[in-house]
């Protein structure tokens, strides 16, 4: 009977302890790793492939500026890669960024691919950012996703002099 009583505890500390691991990481750990700025007039093609989605409004990203867009000179683009990694014992799923727009930006787009990141791995996910001019490339980069059915969110400050 004792050693039942002892096999019984022990069990119900460990689901114990399970289950405050699963309660206190349930975010995910970013970490940027990678920022490339490149003049749209080195991508014209994208360029206007973007160019004209967003005249049929047909882009598969978020427009942050209406009217035209001019020419391929007069823009940048900044592709923002996250290493995401889920310490959570649970799938994160749904995973999705956005980025909080300053003033210049014109729109962004991400990976269209439904991202799943299981439980302990990592994934690396991007996303760009057209915009006029060169500003500088520090943005607060927004990240939610869903664990259990419940939305998360994560915010991130890309600062590539960090």
């Amino acid at each position: 009977m004792k050693s039942a009583a002892i096999i019984l505890l022990v069990l119900v500390l460990a689901a114990g302890g399970c289950l405050g691991y699963a309660l206190f990481n349930t975010d995910l750990h970013v970490v940027g790793k990678s920022l490339e700025v490149l003049p749209a007039a080195q991508r014209t093609a994208e360029f206007d492939a973007l160019k004209t989605a967003v005249q049929r409004q047909s882009l598969l990203g978020t427009v942050l500026k209406t009217g035209e867009i001019g020419a391929a000179e007069d823009y940048t683009y900044y592709i923002y890669t996250l290493r995401l990694e889920n310490k959570c014992l649970i799938p994160a799923e749904m995973v999705e960024l956005q980025i909080a727009p300053m003033d210049s930006d014109v729109l962004f787009y991400c990976d269209t691919g439904e991202t799943v990141i299981p439980a302990g791995e990592t994934r690396d996910v991007w996303c760009v950012l057209l915009t006029r001019g060169t500003p500088h490339a520090v943005r607060e980069i927004y990240i939610t996703y869903y664990l259990w059915g419940h939305s998360q969110e994560v915010k991130y400050t890309y600062d590539a002099f960090r």
